[in-house]
């Protein structure tokens, strides 16, 4: 396995925007960093999750990946538009929802539903490990690595949405337009 690649490859898919990191960021930025910590330990848990699900069932269906992929991508795809849709929409101001936190379920729902994270783990695990390790403990090291990574960044965006909270809430609208493109930017390149 070409290790600069594999790493190449997690560190900068895990820090591009995507569902996770653009709602953890959001919820920072509405409750700060630890405000917002039972939501974002639900992404976190739900992401590791994901991650040893995708190893346990990648490794058992190595085969059916390029069968099933296309229809992930779809479902991917069309979850994200509904997504950008939500962020970008304006929030009522008399709706009391706005001051509700999310919670650890809704996060872990959010992550384990999240294609671009099932996409990532099927592409790690089928083009990065698969085809070069077979022993269980070289499949597992380069999970750990791979979640260790996706959960660094994952925190890091939420730091950012916590200290740029005033930032953000002056400028709501462009913050939420951006936001919202960014999630469309990434249905679209599930399929490049």
């Amino acid at each position: 396995m070409n290790i600069v690649a594999f790493l190449s490859y997690v560190i900068i898919t895990s820090i591009t925007p995507g569902p996770s990191n653009i709602l953890m960021m959001n919820e920072a930025r509405r409750f700060s960093f630890m405000g917002s910590w039972r939501f974002s330990s639900g992404i976190l848990t739900g992401f590791a999750v994901l991650g040893i699900l995708s190893g346990v069932l990648t490794t058992g269906l190595y085969n059916w990946i390029p069968v099933l992929e296309p229809y992930f991508k779809i479902i991917g795809a069309a979850y994200l538009l509904y997504l950008a849709w939500q962020v970008g929409m304006p929030k009522d101001t008399t709706d009391n929802s706005s001051g509700v936190q999310s919670s650890f379920l809704s996060g872990f729902i959010i992550q384990i539903i999240n294609v671009k994270s099932i996409l990532f783990f099927l592409t790690v695990m089928s083009a990065f490990i698969l085809p070069f390790n077979h022993s269980i403990n070289s499949i597992v090291l380069c999970l750990i690595v791979t979640i260790l990574l996706g959960w660094s960044a994952l925190l890091l965006w939420s730091g950012f949405g916590s200290i740029f909270k005033r930032l953000f809430a002056k400028h709501d609208k462009l913050f939420r337009v951006i936001m919202s493109l960014l999630l469309i930017y990434s249905a679209v390149s599930i399929f490049l």
